[in-house]
């Protein structure tokens, strides 16, 4: 691999010089003269263009550049611009030339009858500026009074002077792709500044999708590809760009999770060991066309790959600044994607960034962005109130359901105070007056607003952004840079966000392109605030109804997480450190950090050889680090709870810690992530048109990449913020600790992790047009991997596509049928591939230092070899019409697609004389079919009003075919979350068929018969369960409606999905005497049977019982539980408003202002019970979180 890397890069080397030296040559047998170049196009788009011979005489033009244009006012561009020449659009096919001046503007008469004027001693003099929206300016607009025919253009700045008659009461102003604008005049005008609107039709219109490896015409596309243009980004005012994208793309699910959090995620560490995306995967999820790989422990890739500006990143997607985002195109079918090889099979999300324009006045944008949410809403945890809460616990004693504590017997768990003063009356040592007393006090307190009050806010976050752009006739650049502060609900946690983009591109020596993209993107968190699952997770110390954060006077409440507090206050005398938890001192003594440095450098050179070839030469490289950082101090719960821990019990005098760690001090964990990322090009690209009706255009290339992932852990004990200096300890040698025995600390001397991948690959693409109407494309790669495969034949696969498109609306036949505009027919069929950078195909093991028995270094076995290791593999078929009527008032998509997945990763059982009892391999298939419809629509449109509409659809669903998935014992005992089964979707439910409860309070279930069956009796045939449905939905899309009322912007956007079901939340645990205390505080347990009869009323079984785990598990499993998933969702309103600076001030060139309101809930679901399918309540998850609440944002964006 070294060895070609070597040869790949000096033979870049080499053919750039070569290239070079003959560039100049080559050059010349392009160049034609300019007035053949405008006949040519003349002739291509039926065009007639006047102008003076003078002004093209000695001038050359590409004839590449002339023939290779996507439309006429690109080829237009492509060869005046160069020769400082500017276009007039007189009328439909009507164009005159002219020469550029950037310091006067240019006047021309149109016609050549037309009056002169020569006396101008009554005409006035007016100046002014031609803008579009954002202020930017139109050079080449055309503009004329209602008196004369005169008409007059702007300079390259966008400015025009000119002398108008008396007569004159109105001048407009014309601009190819933007509607015709008219402002009144009269003899007081001086200055005027005009605003052009880009008509409805354009602004809806893509024509180039890139595919990270090239840029492609829409008409020449074959494949299913979706782009996202920075206008429609604009329209949702939230720092992530995923986030925005979440309603627009048909065929892709994004799933929020956590409100508008946009890079405050629940976890913000990369885990090298894990698959590529580990941050925020409890924040957001996306899936295109839904899964390509199966669920399990082979850590298959399932997030859609993502490439920036033509080279895969590896970053989060919270680090792209979605201001500096120029489009954002969704590859989604074999032809589109397949051009990433073994990467491409979960689909590819390619993000352009935005670049200057050439001959372009500096443009400066400068915006803020304000949000702030409603407070979150405790009452949306199902938790049970304080006196259903005490009637549980005294259950708990009454039917000896847990041990009693003593204040003798070491190390006893923690009890509620409730709990515990249940056990004192049982035991004789409080009265019951004084238990009733207690008692009623403790029913009627409520600590939900306390923790609202204490550790939860409003969420907020602001956004400034601020960059300037433009260009001359060989460079344009543009230079962003952002800041965004956030603050998700969780008082305590923050995050903040500095990212800068530098792009450029040169016009070398008149001939050679050069690219370059410079990123980085800096991360600070803070994540000390307390976690709901911390308070309310089922556990002897969840945070009971009635516990306070304060007590009535103010001052804090503390409460014993180990071990039993009146054990635990015996120990006190004995020097013992304060055993206590309170969360608002927990949250004023973290010290959780996180610093993140990322950066990414991007080189693309493109150089001209002859006829339409050009080769490029790209590198890539992305690096990063990672700083975490958790201090524990001595105040914190977590260094006293250490300590104390390792302090034995001292039979005489006070206690000593077994460490010797001093006052002053606290613990340090320290986790340093280092990324660094490499990627070598080298492509040749061939665009050309042979006479009028065929055009070829070809890429093929070679790649190169290399990630390299590093990470350092090691624990510090006994350090000091002030000097620096910690206790050394002994990692290896136990320590003796308060149970009597001793123990190895936690943590480890310093470590080190490395992991390195390459990557070789050799790609093709090639596409053939006849007549413009009939396109044949086809692409090939081949991709090696250094961890996959012992064998080449394993390691290196050959992934391909073909497609086809009949632009039938082009046909002659249909030339006459005026109400259709736009009728294409696509095919593509094609391969893509996945992987799984979790697995080796060589036996992996685990090094340790000693042996607690022998002394001697020890190795154990991670995975065993498997050299068989290869891709998994998707064969996806596409077929599609791409539709446009009544002048593309109506238009829109449908692709139908199926996807048959071979050589799938999964684990399977093998024979354990191996020393190891599973092994993942390629050896699985599932398949799957699906459509995506986009339709738009231009329900009106007029010089004030615009009304126009979207619907996004999508439908798809797989089918696992391995006949080897079959139901087993412990599918039956677990059905809900139980392994795959063939012949149902990946993500399929089966449940229960509820019978109610036994005298006893048992869950009772129905058998394939129809017969009740026991808690102590198995389920043995798939026929007693139920089919529920599929956790992901089948369904979903989403609705956009826009209205535009003058300078008024009114947009609603709505989401849907249909065709899922979810269990509902409920008990998830019960405490007894061999599992010990768990408090499960859901508010399904103030309903469970207590004693007979209660089966009558209730389905939620009893606590007492030999098999009361196996009854609570089929309850939380059964159809009663099942709900369906559909809903739709009002996800955002907003109104914008362009401020008119022109009658304000002339040194701000554009403002626009937006109000928006998103997270407005659901306005209509399927489930009476009210829960929102996307956040469930879920006490036991560990990422326990409430639905997200309204936010209201705040937005300006000026244009100078």
């Amino acid at each position: 691999m070294k060895q070609f890397t070597q040869t790949l890069k000096r033979g870049i080397v080499l053919m750039l010089v070569g290239v070079s030296i003959a560039a100049g040559a080559f050059a010349q047998q392009n160049s034609i003269p300019l007035a053949d170049a405008l006949n040519l196009i003349a002739k291509k788009y039926n065009a007639k263009f006047a102008y003076e011979h003078r002004i093209v005489q000695g001038k050359t033009a590409d004839r590449n550049e002339a023939s290779k244009a996507k439309n006429l006012e690109e080829a237009l561009k492509d060869v005046l611009y160069p020769n400082n020449l500017l276009f007039l659009y007189v009328s439909e096919g009507n164009y005159t030339i002219v020469t550029r001046d950037t310091k006067t503007s240019l006047s021309v008469i149109i016609e050549p009858n037309a009056a002169k004027v020569n006396d101008k001693s009554n005409e006035h003099y007016i100046t002014g500026r031609v803008e579009d929206e954002n202020g930017n300016p139109m050079p080449g607009a055309t503009l004329k009074t209602n008196a004369t025919n005169q008409t007059f253009l702007t300079n390259s700045s966008g400015e025009f002077a000119m002398f108008v008659s008396p007569d004159a009461t109105e001048l407009s102003v014309y601009y190819l792709g933007y509607e015709p604008f008219s402002q009144k005049i009269n003899a007081n005008t001086k200055s005027l500044r005009m605003v052009l609107k880009a008509t409805v039709n354009q602004l809806e219109e893509v024509n180039v999708v890139s595919t990270g490896y090239q840029k492609i015409s829409k008409e020449r596309a074959t494949g299913a590809a979706t782009v996202i243009t920075a206008k429609e980004l604009e329209k949702v005012p939230v720092p992530n760009v995923l986030y925005r994208l979440e309603t627009m793309v048909p065929g892709v699910k994004i799933t929020l999770n956590s409100g508008d959090n946009s890079f405050v995620y629940g976890n913000t560490m990369n885990a090298i060991n894990g698959g590529t995306r580990t941050r925020g995967t409890s924040d957001y999820g996306m899936t295109v066309r839904g899964r390509g790989s199966l669920p399990g422990p082979q850590g298959s890739e399932s997030f859609p790959l993502i490439v920036i500006d033509g080279a895969i990143s590896e970053n989060d997607i919270s680090t792209i600044n979605p201001d500096d985002v120029e489009s954002i195109t969704f590859l989604k079918d074999a032809a589109a994607a397949s051009i990433w090889g073994v990467r491409s099979g979960n689909g590819v999300m390619v993000i352009t960034t935005k670049r200057g324009k050439n001959n372009q006045a500096p443009v400066i944008n400068f915006s803020v962005n304000a949000a702030v949410s409603n407070h979150p809403d405790l009452n949306k945890l199902p938790l049970m109130n304080a006196a259903q809460t005490i009637a549980f616990e005294q259950e708990l004693v009454n039917k000896n359901l847990i041990i009693a504590p003593s204040n003798t017997t070491p190390m006893g768990q923690p009890l509620a105070t409730v709990t515990d003063l249940t056990f004192k009356l049982k035991a004789g040592t409080i009265s019951q007056s004084d238990y009733n007393t207690a008692i009623a006090r403790y029913s009627t307190m409520d600590n939900r607003s306390q923790v609202a009050d204490y550790l939860l806010r409003p969420a907020n976050n602001q956004v400034y952004n601020f960059s300037v752009s433009g260009g001359n006739n060989y460079s344009n650049y543009f230079y962003s840079a952002s800041y965004a502060n956030e603050n998700p609900y969780a008082v305590g946690n923050n995050g903040q966000r500095l990212t800068v983009t530098l792009n450029n591109t040169f016009k070398l020596f008149k001939v050679a392109t050069l690219s370059t993209n410079v990123k980085g993107a800096f991360l600070k968190y803070k994540n000390n605030g307390i976690s709901l699952n911390t308070l309310y997770a089922p556990s002897a110390t969840a945070f009971m109804p009635y516990d306070q954060l304060v007590d009535d006077n103010g001052n804090r409440v503390a409460y014993s997480r180990r071990y039993y507090a009146g054990w635990v206050n015996t120990l006190y005398p004995k020097g013992f450190l304060n055993w206590g938890y309170n969360a608002l001192d927990e949250v004023e003594n973290a010290d959780n950090t996180q610093k993140d440095n990322n950066y990414s450098v991007n080189l693309n050179l493109s150089v001209p050889v002859f006829k339409g070839l050009t080769a490029n030469a790209f590198y890539a490289n992305e690096f990063g680090f990672s700083n975490a950082r958790r201090y524990y101090n001595e105040q914190s719960f977590y260094y006293r709870d250490f300590v104390n821990g390792y302090t034995p019990i001292p039979t005489t005098g006070n206690a000593t810690n077994s460490i010797g760690l001093a006052k002053g001090a606290g613990i340090l964990n320290s986790q340093n992530t280092t990324a660094n990322n490499y990627t070598l090009r080298g492509q040749l690209n061939y665009d050309r048109t042979f006479g009028a009706d065929h055009q070829v255009t070809a890429i093929a290339g070679s790649e190169i990449r290399e990630t390299n992932a590093g990470q350092t852990t090691g624990t510090l004990y006994g350090y000091n913020t002030g000097t620096g200096l910690s206790r050394p300890v002994d990692f290896f040698t136990p320590y003796p600790t308060i149970a009597g025995y001793s123990s190895s600390l936690s943590g480890s001397y310093p470590t080190l992790q490395d992991k390195k991948r390459r990557f070789l690959s050799y790609y093709s693409n090639a596409a053939y047009t006849y007549k413009s109407k009939y396109t044949l494309s086809g692409s090939v790669r081949y991709d090696d991997y250094n961890n996959f495969g012992l064998d080449r034949s394993f390691r290196a696969t050959p992934l391909y596509s073909f497609g086809a498109k009949w632009d039938a609306y082009k046909e002659t036949f249909l030339k006459n049928v005026s109400w259709i505009s736009n009728l294409s027919l696509r095919g593509t069929y094609g391969v893509n591939g996945n992987i799984s950078t979790q697995l080796f195909p060589f036996t992996w093991i685990s090094v340790g230092a000693a042996d607690l028995t022998t002394g001697l270094p020890y190795a154990s076995i991670i995975s065993p070899a498997n050299p068989e290791l290869r891709w998994e593999k998707t064969y996806m078929s596409n077929i599609a019409i791409d539709f446009g009527f009544l002048k593309n008032r109506l238009s829109g998509s449908v692709d139908f697609y199926h996807k048959d997945g071979k050589d799938l990763l999964y684990q399977f059982p093998i024979n354990g004389t191996y020393g190891v009892t599973t092994l993942t391999r390629n050896s699985t298939r599932m398949t799957g079919k699906g459509v995506d419809v986009a339709l738009n629509g231009i329900i009106y449109t007029a010089k004030d009003w615009d009304i126009t509409s979207r619907l996004n659809y999508a439908y798809n669903t797989n089918n696992v075919e391995d006949t080897r998935f079959v139901p087993t014992s412990s599918f039956y005992a677990n059905p809900a979350y139980g392994s795959l089964l063939a012949g149902y979707p990946s993500d399929k439910i089966f449940v229960y068929r509820n019978a109610g409860l036994d005298a006893t309070g048992m869950t009772l279930v129905y058998d394939e018969n129809g017969n009740k069956v026991a808690a102590n009796q198995n389920v043995t045939n798939v026929a007693a369960l139920k089919y529920a449905g599929r956790s992901a939905p089948s369904h979903f899309g989403s609705f956009i409606q826009s209205v535009r009322y003058k300078d008024f912007t009114l947009m609603a956007v709505a989401s849907y999905q249909f065709g899922s079901v979810f269990l509902k939340p409920t008990a998830s645990s019960y405490s007894s005497s061999r599992l010990g205390v768990k408090y499960d505080l859901h508010e399904d347990v103030a309903s469970r049977w207590q004693k007979a009869g209660d089966e009558a009323t209730t389905n939620v079984p009893g606590m007492a019982g030999t098999f009361a785990g196996t009854s609570l598990l089929r309850y939380q499993q059964s159809d009663i539980n099942v709900l369906k998933g559909d809903y739709i969702r009002l996800r955002e309103l907003s109104l914008s408003y362009r401020i008119p600076t022109e009658k304000i001030t002339s040194k701000i060139k554009g403002a626009t202002f937006g109000f928006n309101v998103r997270n407005l809930g659901l306005i209509w679901t399927a489930n009476k019970a009210g829960l929102d399918p996307d956040v469930l309540p879920n006490l036991s998850s560990t990422t326990l979180g409430l639905p997200p609440t309204v936010s209201y944002n705040f937005s300006l964006n000026l244009n100078f």
